[in-house]
């Protein structure tokens, strides 16, 4: 689509990225492209040989989470001529160059950006997620595909809101397993619900894997070079294999619960959780798996509220000696070791077998 004089955030076009040094960008200096060469969030557009039809990919929501951005300025090395126009967004720049680089979630002072994406607008990061919002919409793009990392280790998977045939045609060529979740945090592939120009619009987050995994850069360069090369998205053919889980259930810390990772049980600690629990993002977690330790308060400083607000962590997991065991078979995913974002957002995500 050719470019509109009202985006709300920066836009840099071909052009501008050959002069900021896109051409001749290698791996090894993505912080100071982005430190340089963009500075802040900023839209970089790339016209397509059909340049009426746009697609958009957003990254680095969180700054910790650098797949999306580092595969990106890999890519742009190439010099890409997309078929279709592609809108970029690189988001969360205060945050990634936060020291020590690649390491804070949130920009300092702000709030987590994906989180954002309803009113109240009031704060800094509110109103870069409401100028982000009306960016997208004035691109009017065919898609929409929001790259993070997840904040363990584990394989790619996606997450939608509801079952959508052109969401899981696009995400079975990007991963193995499509989350749909009725959660309604605040977060960008929410923004469907509050712009009717995007309620036909497929809008998918996808989690690359870790940020330390390889293999994460490689799903995030995929979904640039594939997204610039397919000529018709309605006639894609849907990838064989990929798996629906519907509706998880997220197993978060009461207020004021405290937490360790460790191989054994910690002193004091209220939750003690397996030091490699991000091992379980992988495949099936059976009833004899030991996800950790439980304090003299046992399991009543967790929780698993569904989006109705019912508490149905007697669903999921149990007590026994101690020690903390699924109840069930659980695919878990999104399990993280990172005690900060366990604290702020959720221990794992778990959806019954």
């Amino acid at each position: 689509m050719p470019l509109a004089p009202s985006f709300a955030l920066p836009v840099l076009t071909a052009p501008t990225l050959a002069a900021a040094g896109a051409s001749t960008i290698t791996h090894s200096d993505a912080t100071t492209w982005l430190r340089h060469a963009l500075g802040g969030p900023t839209w970089l557009h790339l016209p397509g040989e059909d340049a009426s039809r746009c697609r958009v990919i957003t990254t680095l929501l969180h700054g910790n989470e650098p797949s999306g951005v580092l595969a990106l300025h890999r890519w742009l090395g190439e010099a890409p001529r997309p078929r279709v126009s592609l809108a970029i967004l690189v988001a969360n720049v205060a945050a990634a160059l936060a020291p020590p680089i690649f390491t804070h979630r949130i920009a300092p002072g702000g709030r987590d950006l994906n989180r954002c994406f309803r009113p109240p607008f009031g704060d800094a990061s509110g109103e870069l997620a409401r100028r982000i919002a009306m960016d997208i919409a004035a691109w009017a793009p065919e898609c929409v595909i929001d790259l993070h990392n997840t904040s363990g280790s584990g394989p790619a998977f996606a997450v939608a809101l509801a079952r959508d045939p052109a969401i899981e045609r696009l995400a079975s060529h990007f991963c193995d397993r499509l989350i749909v979740s009725d959660f309604r945090l605040g977060s960008l592939m929410e923004l469907p619900l509050t712009a009717p120009t995007l309620a036909d619009c497929p809008i998918f987050t996808l989690e690359c894997g870790g940020a330390r995994d390889p293999a994460a850069l490689e799903v995030a360069a995929d979904v640039y070079r594939r997204l610039g090369d397919w000529p018709d998205l309605a006639a894609l053919t849907p990838a064989p294999g990929l798996e629906v889980l519907i509706h998880p259930l997220r197993v978060e810390l009461r207020p004021g619960a405290s937490l360790a990772y460790a191989r054994g049980p910690e002193p004091g600690a209220d939750i003690t959780l397996w030091a490699r629990i991000d091992t379980c993002n992988r495949g099936i977690t059976d009833p004899t798996t030991c996800l950790g330790w439980l304090g003299e308060g046992g399991l009543r400083y967790l929780q698993a509220v569904d989006a109705r607000g019912s508490d149905r962590l007697g669903e999921l997991l149990c007590a026994r000696n101690g020690r903390l065991y699924p109840r069930r078979p659980l695919r878990l995913f999104m399990a993280t070791t990172n005690a900060e974002i366990a604290r702020s957002d959720c221990l794992f995500y778990a959806v019954p077998e």
